[in-house]
């Protein structure tokens, strides 16, 4: 069967997808970067496949599709199946998570984070893992063409006895699309392995990314480095019996930033040279970070623990002095502990090189604006991008959206009469939406502050600090099961419930945003500021306002997850009023600015229109 230029599997395009669609198309002919804003039910998933896959299968590219989840991989899965069956094709495809996730030898299996790849690497070096040394001696041959997920490669290497990792990562260079990680191309170290697994220049890549906006916040991180003095402390105990000499070197080391340390005030961060690292160590950093990666690797071996202290310390010596540009290296002191920290300030220095390379990209998400914000802070050429921002595909009468500006959490004003001010209003809020509600805070400390305000009879669940994976499944689980009754949730804007979590249906009726979300105003955020003005001249935008925007618009998109949903939202702060924060939410997002946010939307529940709104202008 002839390959058309469309392979959608569906029978047509939804409302807005063909624009989408069509954007697609063009910027994988003309070898263009797509930064799309497009928001949840639009489609983007099987729009950006129906045009990239087709283009890739005639013109002998790979589409390289990266998302921040491995969850999301499940949906990419499912379309491409889709399209198989529909078009009678088969599409090669190999899915690819991170190595120790597909791991089957039993004692690296166990190892958790980046000291599992060191031992990974120990146990390949010493040929001690036998589906290692099968895949080496004897090579499998290639599977058949088809939609391949990582548990076809783990059952795989299970039950011929080959490393499952090495079977996908072998497979990748007859790929027409590859499904992983944002890790696997914008991570230094699992990047370039990656790269050259892949078996092809990015030239002939398409590189699509899902969420895009955690992009350049993932990267940073990726590039951000940590030491304690607790962590040197471990590691001298670590290497009590392997090295008595490296042991004391440590000790010394730990005893000399406690020192230092005591010129910083509690909770202090000052801003330090990479002259501090050596007047701590004094010896040749590299050196040393190299023979402690090395012990560390020992340690693990010897002790059957599953982390190391050794591998950490070593591995921040060994970066700790790359880049001067675009790089925050600081201090601070939590109680008795001082963190020395290198902080990445311009993710572009990475992920701008990768952008230069590739053939073309799609990058999209439900909250991607400014789309020109994350084209500059990622360093996509500008001659090369188009910018695209479309509309809400489901009914705009089915979604609310109310602005209190009666009071703020601005600083000055977080004071006891506006805390009780919030409260009531709140209270007077979630009383009026017949079922389950969400509260966004910006902070745990504004959250716990304005709680006691709350007066309602619908049952309170909180999100607290720290929460564990099961402990905050278990609070999600019981809040849904409300849904008839109606429950109220606190949580925090720009945590996993605000932003992770799908709440369909009568999950979730309403949300309240209190306040602003912006980052505390600390170092990094001052150093953020600096650098993306003179970078940019944008500084306090990208840096600070953006930013903020963002979270609130994340938490306002839990309400409405498909054109039957029905719900309101209510910003509560002053500033959204303002024209530098309004500008920034997408164009087909009507607010209403409102003193009596709950009439509005007691009427909303009853189907009524209220004659009296005051729309805000565009």
């Amino acid at each position: 069967m002839e390959i058309p230029d469309i392979m959608l599997r569906h029978p047509r395009a939804r409302k807005f997808q063909d624009l989408l669609i069509e954007d697609v198309r063009y910027a994988v002919a003309e070898g263009k970067h797509l930064v799309a804003h497009a928001p949840t039910g639009i489609g983007k998933t099987d729009a950006v496949l129906a045009a990239a896959v087709p283009f890739a299968m005639k013109n002998g590219k790979c589409v390289l599709y990266l998302s921040p989840k491995i969850s999301q991989h499940e949906m990419v899965l499912k379309v491409l199946r889709g399209m198989e069956k529909k078009f009678d094709v088969s599409i090669r495809t190999v899915e690819v998570i991170g190595k120790r996730y597909m791991c089957i030898h039993p004692l690296a299996s166990r190892v958790s984070g980046e000291d599992f790849y060191e031992v990974c690497r120990k146990l390949k070096e010493r040929e001690e893992c036998p589906f290692y040394r099968r895949f080496l001696l004897d090579p499998p041959s290639s599977p058949e063409p088809g939609v391949l997920d990582h548990e076809f490669f783990v059952e795989w290497g299970r039950r011929e006895g080959y490393c499952p990792h090495e079977l996908a990562f072998s497979s990748l260079k007859d790929a027409t699309v590859v499904i992983g990680d944002y890790y696997h191309l914008f991570s230094p170290r699992v990047g370039k392995i990656f790269r050259k697994k892949l078996g092809r220049s990015l030239e002939d890549v398409i590189l699509v990314v899902d969420e895009a906006h955690n992009l350049p916040e993932r990267i940073r991180k990726v590039l951000t480095v940590t030491l304690r003095s607790t962590f040197i402390e471990r590691a001298a105990r670590e290497v009590a019996g392997l090295d008595p000499d490296v042991r004391k070197l440590l000790l010394q080391a730990r005893e000399r930033l406690e020192e230092w340390g005591k010129g910083l005030k509690e909770g202090e961060e000052k801003e330090v040279s990479v002259d501090l690292v050596k007047n701590v160590f004094q010896v040749d950093l590299e050196s040393l970070g190299e023979e402690l990666v090395d012990l560390g690797k020992e340690f693990l071996e010897v002790s059957n623990r599953t982390k190391s202290a050794l591998l950490r310390v070593g591995r921040f010596l060994l970066t700790w002095e790359e880049g001067e540009e675009g790089y925050l290296r600081y201090a601070r002191k939590r109680g008795d502990v001082v963190s020395i920290i290198k902080k990445n300030l311009d993710p572009s220095f990475l992920s701008g090189e990768i952008f230069e390379e590739l053939y073309a990209s799609v990058l999209t998400s439900g909250t991607l604006t400014p789309p020109e914000m994350y084209r500059d802070l990622l360093g996509i050429p500008f001659e090369r991008t188009v910018l695209r921002e479309y509309p809400s595909p489901f009914p705009r009468e089915n979604r609310l959206v109310l602005v209190y500006p009666a009071v703020t959490t601005r600083f000055r004003k977080r004071v006891h009469q506006e805390f009780l001010k919030m409260g009531r209003k709140i209270s007077e809020i979630v009383n009026s939406v017949p079922g389950n509600v969400a509260v966004f805070f910006p902070s745990y400390e504004l959250m716990y502050a304005i709680k006691p305000y709350i007066n309602t009879d619908k049952p309170i669940f909180v999100q607290r600090e720290g929460m564990k994976p099961e402990e905050m499944a278990d609070l999600l689980e019981n809040f849904r099961a409300q849904r008839d009754r109606g429950a109220v949730l606190l949580a925090v804007a720009g945590g996993s419930l605000a932003e992770g979590v799908d709440y369909p249906g009568r999950d979730l009726l309403g949300a309240v945003v209190v306040g602003v979300p912006l980052a505390e105003m600390n170092l990094e955020v001052r150093k953020l500021i600096e650098h993306y003005e003179e970078k940019y001249g944008r500084g306090w935008l990208y840096g600070y306002i953006y930013p903020a925007v963002t979270r609130t618009l994340q938490a306002m998109g839990r309400v409405i997850r498909s054109e039957t949903d029905k719900g309101v939202i209510v910003l509560m702060d002053e500033r959204y009023t303002w024209r530098n924060y309004r500008k920034t939410f997408p164009r087909d997002i009507e607010l209403i600015v409102t003193l009596e946010p709950e009439k509005y939307v007691a009427k909303f529940f009853q189907g009524e229109e209220s004659s009296q709104a005051n729309v805000a202008p565009p």
